[in-house]
């Protein structure tokens, strides 16, 4: 009986032998989860824990789709030699011992996934993952991807390779993103891999698109104490670097030169998640210091030629959410423009610095607007940019960013609200929001889907106004302002800030400048809602008549549309819903309703209502 037991014991591991063998002795498949069973055995690689997670990876394996769908078992990915140890070779030598250690990197993944797999479900369902390994040199705009040349090789970058599936509600919710989406401009307008400098961020004037559009670039960005901004490409592939030409005024760009490295970047996983050793599917946040950004401005094609650099921006330490903040900061902040004039910028010929897109943290901690001299921005109470820091009301330890964009049920749809088909918000999803907006702490409202919908419109209402009070109707028709705007476009491609407020180019610009900075944030009317309100409110205050008197529901009631050139229409989009509040028309009396409510729309955001005050 005893040597029944004892050949029993040892013939056990004999059947498992190998990590994933192929069939039993009567030629039946061999599940995967059987055939794995020895490499698991815990005098084997049971005790193994992942570099990544820290857990078991018998325990990740069993519960992947790659052992529940029975696709790959250990021996599947590994491919070790034949031979390899068994329970005799442990004690008694033979087999070679050798297996792939690291499959990811050694291209294992493709032996299943990949274009020259049609049905994976990486092609068929998600072919973002592959979408432009194939795009033609000539074609600028081609598509973004998840597998761009330096993540071949490192799928590690954004799945547990021994739990690929686990998480993967996670990376369905990233991919309806922006950070995701490889179709939109800021993934395919330009290779924005080539659209770097080789000079520190402190002093270039050269692109630096690079630092936000790509994955690599961002990790090069915040890993260099936010200096290394240059151009990249992939693993065997040439560097070019594309940068702003000297040109005749008025000539455009040359186009840019194409890289012989055709995949272009999206947000992917590692840039927001490292562990310090370079494993993203540890799931921690990437350690990012408190955020340093340098705003760089030439005014091209005037004299003299002011050169704004090498000033240091500092962003208050916002714990996690520094992970956010180098690429929601802007390109340009308001404060720019008291440089320029320091340094005898003539505002009669000049460009102008710009905001740039999703400019949110530098709204969220009023850093990003033009603020009119005279003027107070600092609201009596103001606790956004606290919270996540040191757990002010219960609000956790994680920053205003991620504490407000990633406290819901589904934190990769980065997304503290819910809207319906129509863009409308439907429901509050962020936990965050009702540690404040309670009833309990003053002057934070009791918040409510429809409370954060009647701020957006109103948001979206004063700056249509703001753009409506750019123009102006009585200027005379000129083929390089159809639109009639209160800043004349010049042949040069500069433009005369002067021209219709003489010697006041400084605040016109910085009206102009706040329009472009809040509705390229169209969150701002939550992000730091008094401070929006102020910058649209003077900005409007100051372009109504050169002057800070406070006449803003005057300059609204009594707004007009300016009549484009080319058509004989008039117009109003709406500049953060998107499509218009008043379609392309004649003029006359059939719009006058659709305006009145516009108008009405801002004056109750900006003033409270009729008669009310600055907010």
């Amino acid at each position: 009986m005893q040597l029944k037991t004892l050949l029993f014991l040892i013939l056990v591991p004999v059947l498992f032998t190998g990590c994933g063998g192929g069939s039993n002795e009567n030629g039946a498949p061999t599940s995967k989860l059987a055939a794995s069973q020895g490499c698991m055995n815990l005098s084997c690689h049971g005790t193994w824990t992942s570099p990544g997670t820290g857990a078991l990876i018998a325990d990740e394996w069993r519960a992947s789709a790659h052992n529940l769908k029975n696709g790959a078992g250990c021996a599947d990915c590994h491919e070790p030699h034949a031979g390899h140890p068994n329970s005799c070779s442990q004690c008694h030598g033979g087999g070679s011992g050798l297996a792939t250690k690291n499959p990811d990197s050694t291209g294992k993944c493709g032996k299943c996934h990949g274009l020259s797999h049609p049905r994976d479900v990486m092609v068929a369902q998600a072919p973002q993952h592959f979408g432009n390994m194939t795009a033609s040199f000539g074609n600028s705009g081609y598509r973004a991807s998840y597998v761009s040349s330096n993540y071949v090789g490192n799928c590690r970058n954004c799945h547990n390779p021994h739990d690929p599936t686990s998480a993967i509600n996670v990376n369905r919710d990233w991919a309806t993103t922006g950070h995701a989406d490889v179709l939109t401009g800021a993934r395919t307008r330009y290779d924005f891999k080539t659209r770097g400098s080789y000079q520190p961020a402190e002093s270039t004037f050269e692109y630096y698109c690079v630092r936000c559009h790509t994955a690599t670039g961002y990790i090069h960005f915040v890993t260099s104490s936010f200096q290394d901004v240059r151009p990249f490409a992939g693993p065997g592939y040439q560097v070019v670097q594309n940068y702003p030409r000297t040109v005749a005024p008025g000539a455009a760009q040359p186009a840019d030169t194409p890289s012989p490295d055709k995949t272009k970047e999206v947000t992917t996983c590692n840039v927001c998640h490292d562990n310090g050793a370079g494993r993203a599917y540890s799931w921690a946040t990437r350690s990012v210091p408190p955020v340093t950004i340098y705003y760089n401005f030439s005014s091209s094609n005037s004299s003299p030629t002011v050169k704004l650099n090498n000033k240091a921006t500092l962003y208050s330490d916002a714990a996690a959410s520094n992970v956010c903040i180098p690429c929601h900061s802007g390109r340009g902040i308001g404060s720019m423009i008291y440089d320029a004039v320091l340094a005898g910028i003539d505002f009669s010929n000049t460009n102008s610095p710009s905001a740039h897109d999703r400019a949110a943290a530098a709204n969220l901690f009023r850093k990003g607007g033009y603020e009119f001299p005279g003027r107070n921005y600092v609201p009596t109470l103001f606790l956004h940019a606290k919270i996540g820091i040191a757990n002010d009301h219960g609000t956790g330890y994680d920053g205003p960013c991620v504490s407000c964009h990633m406290n819901s049920d589904n934190t990769h749809l980065f997304m503290p609200v819910a809207e319906d088909s129509t863009g409308k918000i439907s429901s509050i999803t962020s936990r965050t929001c009702a540690r404040c907006h309670n009833g309990q702490v003053s002057q934070a409202p009791a918040m409510s889907a429809n409370f954060l919908q009647t701020e957006k419109e109103g948001f979206a209402a004063a700056i249509a106004m703001l753009n409506v009070l750019k123009t102006d109707p009585s200027l005379p028709d000129d083929t390089l302002n159809p639109t009639r705007s209160k800043v004349r476009p010049l042949a040069n491609k500069n433009s005369d800030y002067n021209a219709f407020f003489a010697g006041g180019g400084a605040n016109t610009m910085g009206a102009f400048f706040n329009s472009g900075l809040l509705q390229n944030d169209p969150g701002a009317f939550a992000h730091n809602g008094i401070y929006t309100k102020r910058l649209i409110y003077d900005s409007i205050d100051w372009l109504s008549n050169h002057a800070l008197d406070d006449d803003v529901e005057d300059a609204i009631t009594n707004a007009t549309l300016a009549v484009n050139s080319k058509t004989g229409k008039v117009s109003l989009s709406n500049p953060i819903l998107g499509g218009n509040y008043i379609a392309a028309q004649l003029p006359g009396p059939g719009y006058a309703a659709e305006f009145a409510k516009v108008k009405a729309d801002a004056i109750n955001y900006l003033l409270g209502g009729p008669g009310g005050a600055r907010p």
